[in-house]
């Protein structure tokens, strides 16, 4: 019923309501006045970063953007339906007036009120990315004065964007470290291109940390962790992609991880793979989906592989992916921190930018593709 009611008001929006008294409500007033924030339509390969970003973070400050040539150039210009499936997402938990939020759209203006908690429904699609729009509204939910419960339905674990396990394991591990809560659960598995996966999560209230949160010396490794999982197929897949990956582990650094092994509910068939290096002061994690024609054991090796590399590479403190995901984590705790990765993309790249159009002190360093970091605030 809730997503009926805010559909209605997501394509006629109500005016803006006034900021609640507390924590974060000087800000928002400070900020509501100023113009809205201009952001160039960005091409295809970083648009839906560039938007979640941007999103987040004017849900998080209170100010709004204003983003145009969305995807101007892309062969199916505009907005895609997964990212107008995060725009209604985040103008949902801060109350937004949107305009030109719809599928194709070339250009969006996006008007935040005040985030309040509450229980929310997102529904994503067949196999948009629940995990990513989870990452996009934790933070700004989280700051509010109390928990918030967030169901999501869609696609859980999906090609090019991070897994349920990634995110609930890894990602929530890191941001943690910030005071930023998010417990999650999955409900049921959904693989693409059916989606009709479901997760549940419970965000915040969140204690700003005093300090900055520094990763730049992982030390040595603590642990590798493992989980394999399968849904709706035969063969024992998910026992088998362990035992290869486990196989890889131990033939070259004489690693027993600790593993996990699951079968989970899904509409549709699949599987996937996670495994994490914890070190002392860092961590990596690679996330991997079964393909069809792929045997199990060969994505257990792959993803044992990927692991290796970044255990032997010693450069940087997180993986390349977590690197870019802390970026609005770090720019609204507000201690700012510093992160360093052993590539830095293109995706990690734009966050910063974004980042810096709010009035965050965000830069990169290093050569495009190769190791380096990110800044935050003044550490």
């Amino acid at each position: 019923m809730l997503h009926l009611v805010w559909l209605r008001s997501f394509i006629d929006p109500p005016p803006c309501p006034s900021p609640r008294r507390g924590r974060g409500t000087l800000l928002h007033e400070r900020l509501r006045d100023l113009a809205l924030i201009p952001i160039e339509g960005p091409p295809a390969e970083d648009g839906g970063q560039i938007l979640r970003t941007a999103l987040a973070l004017a849900a998080g400050t209170g100010q709004g953007f204003e983003m145009v040539r969305i995807r101007e150039k892309a062969a199916r210009p505009g907005l895609r339906p997964e990212q107008v499936a995060a725009v209604r997402a985040a103008a949902l938990v801060c109350s937004a007036r949107v305009h030109g939020g719809f599928d194709g759209s070339p250009d969006l203006r996006f008007e935040p009120g005040a985030v309040a908690p509450g229980d929310f429904r997102f529904e994503m699609g067949q196999a948009g990315s629940a995990a990513l729009v989870l990452q996009m509204v934790a933070p700004a939910l989280a700051a509010a004065s109390s928990a918030s419960q967030v169901a999501m339905a869609g696609g859980t674990h999906v090609v090019a964007s991070p897994s349920f396990d990634y995110v609930a394991r890894h990602w929530t591990a890191v941001v943690a470290s910030l005071g930023l809560r998010v417990r999650s659960t999955l409900t049921r598995a959904g693989f693409a291109p059916r989606g009709e996966g479901e997760l549940q999560a419970e965000i915040g209230p969140w204690p700003r940390p005093s300090g900055p949160l520094l990763l730049e010396q992982r030390g040595s490794l603590a642990e590798v962790r493992g989980l394999s999982g399968s849904s709706r197929l035969k063969g024992d897949v998910a026992r088998r992609q362990r035992d290869a990956a486990q196989a890889i582990l131990w033939e070259r650094r004489r690693i027993e991880a600790v593993w996990e092994v699951v079968d989970e509910p899904s509409a549709s068939p699949g599987s996937f793979l996670l495994l994490e290096a914890v070190f002392e002061h860092g961590r990596g994690a690679f996330a991997l989906l079964g393909e069809r024609g792929i045997a199990s054991e060969v994505l257990g090796e792959r993803g044992a592989r990927r692991l290796l590399r970044f255990i032997e590479d010693e450069e940087g403190a997180v993986d390349a992916h977590l690197a870019d995901q802390l970026v609005v984590p770090l720019a609204l705790a507000g201690g700012g921190g510093r992160v360093t990765t052993p590539e830095v993309t293109s995706h990690l790249v734009a966050a910063a930018v974004v980042a810096s159009r709010f009035g965050v002190p965000a830069s990169t360093w290093g050569r495009p593709g190769g190791p380096g970091g990110l800044d935050v605030g003044r550490c």
